[in-house]
């Protein structure tokens, strides 16, 4: 699965703990997956996750 946006404008940050991307990693890592996440060239941002499919 693979979401993305573009450049967006700025707004006062939500209140939050920052882990999201943290605990989307641990739980991607545990079901031994693969996570990528960041900004694009534009300024907006991707994230990008692969998840085994047992068949």
């Amino acid at each position: 699965m693979e979401v993305g946006n573009g450049p967006a404008v700025r707004t006062p940050e939500a209140p939050g703990g920052g882990q999201g991307m943290v605990g989307l990693t641990e739980r991607v890592s545990l079901a031994s997956g693969r996570l990528e996440y960041g900004a694009t060239a534009d300024g907006g941002w991707r994230l990008s996750a692969w998840l085994p499919w047992p068949s």
